[in-house]
């Protein structure tokens, strides 16, 4: 019996250890992470694999990091009190411990593949690590908290996959192109979380954005960056920077955003909480159909453009 409770112990325990992780809030990251090694180019399999299991140890040491320093505002916040350390399963200490083996498996990964990589995992981890920690804490900077957001989720995600095929030197104005709508979906994202948090974040006395400037302009913002981002390969292919023939991904995929609209309808006329969550439960379930499908395509051409060369 005693040996039955202890390996139920552990068991929960462990399932603990994923649920800080929180995968599901950090998948976007690795779609970002996911075009950009495809995008210029196509890494060989093991190398991608490696930096992945890389990539993801960094992005969840950050989020455990979070968990860690925000931990009074997540216990007062009713969608996040339930979260590992906020509740109290798992012991700040233990989350720091946890994390920081994290970012050493991380780095050890990164060296044994790519030594070259090194320096944009490490930016990637002081950036990350910046959000929340004293005394940068850049949540509590208005404009600074979304852009950081946009930067972590968009920006160096897609930088590190283009580093898999040595495409950092290729023409800046094409990588750009490439990282802009991932950057603008991130930073409305982010904006469209600080709204379901206001409540919380202005009692807690935390300045972001939307505290700043308002639920109703957050919303209007982060509808904006989104409409931006969806419209921006339609403008890409009227200025001879996309081909047409790649629009067809474009209204393959609008369909999928459509329930998406509906949700943001709502928390636009109503900016609460409860329609936040309901909008990001409604992004993440259509919204990882539609990269999927994307990157698919995407990586279809590039071999199909390898095969033809």
């Amino acid at each position: 019996m005693t040996k039955a409770f202890q390996k139920l112990h552990w068991f929960s325990a462990f399932i603990e250890y994923l649920r800080v992780t929180r995968v599901g809030s950090w998948l976007g990251w690795v779609i970002s992470f996911g075009f950009g090694s495809i995008f210029l180019g196509l890494p060989s399999l093991e190398r991608f694999l490696v930096v992945l299991f890389a990539f993801s140890f960094a992005t969840a040491s950050v989020f455990i990091l979070n968990q860690y320093f925000d931990r009074e505002e997540d216990q007062e916040n009713a969608f996040k009190s339930n979260l590992p350390v906020a509740a109290g399963r798992m012991t700040p200490r233990a989350a720091l411990i946890f994390s920081v083996l994290l970012i050493i498996l991380c780095l050890v990964l990164v060296v044994l593949v790519d030594v070259n990589l090194l320096s944009l995992f490490l930016i990637y981890l002081v950036f990350g690590t910046a959000y929340s920690a004293p005394p940068f804490r850049l949540k509590n900077v208005p404009v600074a908290d979304f852009v950081v957001s946009g930067v972590g989720g968009g920006f160096m995600p897609f930088f590190m996959g283009l580093e898999l095929t040595d495409k950092l030197s290729s023409d800046i104005s094409v990588i750009v192109l490439g990282v802009v709508p991932l950057m603008l979906v991130h930073c409305g994202g982010h904006i469209l979380q600080a709204v379901g948090d206001y409540e919380v974040d202005r009692r807690m006395g935390v300045s972001t954005f939307v505290v700043k400037y308002g639920r109703k302009n957050g919303a209007i913002v982060a509808g904006f960056m989104f409409l931006l981002a969806g419209f921006l390969p339609l403008v890409y292919s009227f200025f001879g920077l996309l081909s047409y023939n790649h629009l067809v991904m474009f209204f393959i995929v609008f369909p999928l955003s459509v329930p998406i609209i509906k949700r943001y309808a709502t928390v636009l006329k109503k900016p609460s909480a409860k329609n936040v969550i309901n909008m990001q439960r409604t992004a993440t379930k259509y919204g990882i159909i539609g990269a999927t499908v994307m990157l698919g395509y995407t990586l279809l051409v590039k071999i199909a453009s390898a095969n033809a060369h």
